[in-house]
């Protein structure tokens, strides 16, 4: 079959019920010749015993589209997404031409990743449009970031997954090379051999940097040799207790050539073990072209991530952070991606734990929310929240928010608009398979002299993974999540809420179709709806007895402010915008206008989503439906890139937007 599907007559399912009622799916075709069976007939009597549910299903329905509440509550549609084109949405990226690029990799399927099926899919809501792309690599659990020009770059990935119960037992090899003069590379199988002759195997190949010589000492000493170092993953060649190594012990290589060989190159490893083995990242990288529709290979970055953070900055650097690298540990090595030259820089060492959530500042830092998916140490150290200047590596924490144990899993948020440097937290759960949840939001003022926390109004329920999106009348969808871990116990919830950012407060909205927890995210697209993907339950029913599932459903959202009435649009805008510099727009409704957002498009994983942010655009009203707009000068605020510009009037009704480059 091709692997191109155009637009088509798709039925579009039925809306949900009013809050606290789970719907039934029907389509809009059935609704309208139920109401020409009415109709015609006159009686609905006459058609219940052969009509049956589906006259209350009708019934139900109509209670639920009708105008007032569509204005209170808004609507949700689930997408007719055909069997072919359906993939794990774990990773997906709002691109400037409206596609959506959802990436699943082997979609936390190891069956997949033996076999080599990795699946991504460019998908247009507006038009229907779907298309497979070939996947070169596992991007599963990788991070990823839209660059100034408007690709999309995307690093780590699956290099090996998690094993819970080995029977090969096995380390972390750290190869250290002697030689002055080149640096090696050995290949996946590499043999190291212990000294009670017990025989190791590498996971992967690797290549391990030549030594260095530092400067001759003052007093006439010898100059330091600083050996050059690569880990790498090793498992016995024998199943069994035979190969356990208690102590970290040196290694001899196999294969090597000349007397001083196994002088120069040698291994050192940890304790060689039948633990449990965690997933293991890769260090490939590659950009997703938007006009070629292709991935393309990039230069690799220096240390393997799975689960990593790439967050942007204002120079359109991008910071990547945290994962877990090739021995299966969390990372403290960070880089930073050049666009520009395709280069990956060391950047300062600190922990983080795995998809920490990461917000640039108005003064170039870093802000460390707490959130996080999971994976690295539980102290304090480690999850604090705090300010973290990448420049001298100096963090500073800020303690001080309620139900600390409970940050991972929660999500976090920079509110808008970003000039107010106000971050919010909402929901999360202990570290690991806990059972603990908080319904905690908090707020934190970044731009304060001492910031604090202070606290928000309550979730509807605990809930870890709740999906949040900020949408262009300042306010913010939170939809989603579950009680439990991974949903267990049949714990997701359809609760949906918007929160009022000026009036601090959550008001009900539409329950969702579907559940949603691990594994989703949320889009906001560029008529103002929101888009809505993924969900990865640890078992498939409440027994928790049957295996796990994903949820390929795709749904949208249209927000209350959809109902309110005629909408502004712009009519004319520049396509290219300059950070600082005026421009002149036309709008309808001018004189209604009460603000104009730029909208970084949404890149969210696992519920993460550090690089969304609506700023505010000063303008006046120049008359005949023209406004001046002038763009905030402070790279910061505004990093380059695409963002989608939005007229919102005194209604709060957004415009569709006008895609804005910005430099």
């Amino acid at each position: 079959m091709s692997n191109v599907l155009q637009s088509g007559d798709l039925d579009a399912p039925a809306p949900p019920a009013p809050p606290g009622l789970r719907p039934r799916r029907r389509g809009r075709r059935l609704i309208s010749a139920l109401v020409g069976v009415v109709a015609v007939c006159g009686v609905i009597g006459a058609n219940v015993p052969t009509v049956g549910g589906a006259v209350e299903d009708w019934y139900h329905h109509y209670q639920i589209t009708r105008p007032a509440y569509e204005a209170k509550y808004g609507l949700w549609n689930e997408l007719n997404i055909p069997a072919g084109f359906r993939v794990n949405g774990i990773h997906a990226t709002l691109l400037y031409n409206g596609d959506i690029l959802i990436m699943a990799g082997s979609g936390n399927n190891q069956s997949f990743f033996n076999a080599g099926t990795f699946k991504t899919l460019l998908f247009n809501p507006a038009t229907m449009r779907m298309k497979l792309i070939p996947t070169p690599w596992d991007v599963f659990c990788a991070g990823h970031i839209e660059l100034p020009d408007g690709n999309i770059l995307v690093a780590g990935g699956t290099a090996r997954y998690e094993n819970l119960n080995p029977v090969y037992a096995g380390g972390s090899m750290t190869v250290t090379n002697y030689d002055m003069k080149e640096a090696l590379t050995l290949g996946k199988g590499t043999v190291f051999t212990a000294p009670d002759g017990a025989k190791f195997k590498s996971a992967f190949p690797l290549r391990v940097p030549r030594a260095t010589v530092g400067k001759a000492a003052a007093n006439g000493a010898n100059p330091v040799i600083t050996p050059g170092q690569q880990n790498v993953w090793v498992d016995a060649v024998k199943k069994g207790k035979g190969s356990l190594q208690s102590k970290s012990v040196r290694y001899q290589v196999q294969g090597l050539i000349g007397s001083q060989s196994n002088a120069l190159l040698f291994g050192i490893g940890t304790p060689m073990t039948l633990q449990k083995q965690n997933f293991m990242g890769t260090n490939d990288a590659y950009v997703f072209d938007v006009k070629t529709e292709r991935f393309v290979k990039v230069n690799s970055m220096n240390y393997a991530r799975w689960y990593p953070t790439l967050a942007e900055m204002g120079n359109g650097m991008v910071m990547t952070m945290s994962g877990l690298n090739g021995q299966g540990q969390v990372t403290m090595q960070n880089e930073m991606y050049n666009p520009k030259t395709g280069n990956w820089t060391k950047g300062p060492t600190r922990g983080f734990p795995t998809y920490p959530a990461t917000f640039l500042t108005e003064n170039g830092q870093l802000f460390f929310t707490g959130s996080n998916s999971g994976y690295g140490p539980a102290t304090p150290a480690w999850r604090t929240p705090g300010f973290w200047n990448i420049k001298t590596n100096a963090f500073k924490p800020v303690p001080g928010i309620k139900d600390p144990q409970d940050l991972e899993t929660s999500a976090s948020v920079l509110l808008p608009p970003a000039q107010n440097q106000t971050v919010m937290v909402l929901g999360g759960g202990g570290v690991g398979q806990s059972n603990s949840a908080t319904a905690r939001t908090a707020l934190l003022d970044m731009a304060a002299p001492s910031p604090q926390w202070t606290p928000g109004p309550s979730l509807a329920e605990p809930t870890r993974y709740p999906i949040t999106v900020l949408l262009p009348d300042d306010d913010v969808l939170v939809t989603g999540g579950s009680r439990y871990y991974r949903g267990m116990h049949g714990s997701d919830n359809r609760d949906t809420r918007i929160y009022n950012v000026a009036g601090k407060a959550f008001s009900r909205a539409a329950d969702s179709i579907t559940g949603r927890d691990y594994h989703s995210g949320g889009i906001l697209l560029p008529n103002g709806s929101v888009l809505t993907l993924g969900g990865n339950p640890l078992f498939g029913n409440a027994q928790d007895t049957l295996p796990q599932t994903f949820n390929q459903e795709i749904d949208v959202y249209d927000p209350p402010y959809m109902f309110q009435g005629s909408r502004p649009s712009i009519i004319g805008a520049p396509t290219a915008m300059k950070l600082g510099d005026g421009y002149v727009i036309k709008v309808s409704q001018a004189s209604r206008i009460r603000y104009l957002r730029l909208m970084r498009p949404d890149n969210p994983t696992h519920v993460t989503d550090v690089n969304q942010r609506s700023i505010a655009v000063k303008f006046s009203n120049l008359g005949n439906g023209y406004l001046k707009v002038s763009v905030p000068p402070n790279p910061n605020l505004t990093p380059p890139g695409y963002y989608m510009l939005f007229a919102v009037n005194d209604r709060g009704v957004p415009s569709t937007a006008s895609w804005v480059r910005v430099s």
